[in-house]
């Protein structure tokens, strides 16, 4: 049975949901994406999800209709989202949300989706439980914060070498030799009693879990500092993690054949993330009185 979505301001089913194919997201990846958890009735963080998208809808030309015709305001997402959610049946449990804008072509206006997926139990579990990872060389050759295209080809095909290497997710490093992030999430080392990530000058997304993680630590009094981190460092790091909304905090257990440990630091910051969606979750609940 086919689940339900949310399309141009009405609810229909995944299978109603037609792009046209001139639509320069279908002929060229045209299109931005958030991503995010909903725990219950409750989308964590959802203003930075839509400050991120409406900024980059500012800035890309390309989207200039997209700001025109399409109402990304709180209150309206949060309506299209609760509604979502009822439809689907999944205001109890964990939900993956995905709210996509095309760009829409001179011919064809632009449309925006939204999609919910259950997340299990299980997939829950395995994340907790660590993860396994291989490096591999950025392709994309950028600098500076990255949007979340919806052109995830490179990211995909990430993916897929890493698999074919029996892993779970392959870490990116640039031409210099440093680490930018991994192919769905950003990247966290502890290494020398510090936390150290990536700066966005390298080339990466300014991830929502990434800015909950640096604030966290701050206010634990673990220092975190944003700098360049040499990919040959992490086989000797103390502890690797990734970050990502709906991962939340992820251990490395494995790098390419080293082994990895999870520091009692990662289990720290993960234990108090999880404080804080719960204390989040008391002030902007969805779910229907």
């Amino acid at each position: 049975m086919s689940r339900w979505a949310w399309y141009n301001g009405r609810l229909c089913t995944e299978s109603e949901i037609l792009l046209p194919v001139r639509d320069t997201a279908v002929l060229h990846g045209a299109s931005l994406f958030e991503t995010l958890r909903c725990y219950g009735g409750h989308p964590f963080r959802l203003e930075q999800h839509l400050q991120r998208l409406r900024r980059w809808m500012g800035r890309l030309h390309l989207f200039a209709r997209s700001r025109e015709m399409i109402d990304l305001s709180t209150p309206t997402v949060r309506h299209a989202i609760a509604s979502l959610l009822e439809a689907n049946g999944f205001f109890e449990g964990d939900t993956r949300l995905r709210i996509t804008v095309t760009a829409g072509s001179e011919e064809i206006p632009p449309s925006c989706f939204m999609l919910a997926e259950r997340i299990s139990a299980e997939q829950i579990a395995k994340w907790q439980a660590g993860i396994t990872a291989v490096l591999l060389p950025d392709p994309r050759g950028v600098t500076g914060e990255q949007p979340k295209w919806g052109n995830y080809a490179w990211h995909i095909e990430a993916q897929q070498l890493a698999k074919e290497q029996g892993a779970d997710e392959a870490i990116w490093f640039n031409r210099e030799g440093y680490v930018t992030e991994g192919a769905l999430s950003n990247v966290f080392v502890w290494h020398g009693e510090r936390l150290l990530t990536p700066p966005l000058e390298e080339g990466i997304l300014a991830g929502i879990t990434r800015q909950v993680v640096i604030e966290i630590a701050q206010q634990m009094g673990i220092e975190c500092r944003e700098d360049r981190i040499p990919a040959s460092l992490l086989p000797h790091a103390q502890a690797i993690f990734l970050t990502s909304s709906v991962r939340e905090i992820v251990p490395v257990v494995r790098l390419d054949s080293a082994p990895l440990s999870i520091h009692p630091v990662v289990e720290r910051l993960h234990s108090t993330y999880q404080e804080r969606v719960k204390n989040e979750k008391r002030d902007s609940s969805l779910c229907p009185e």
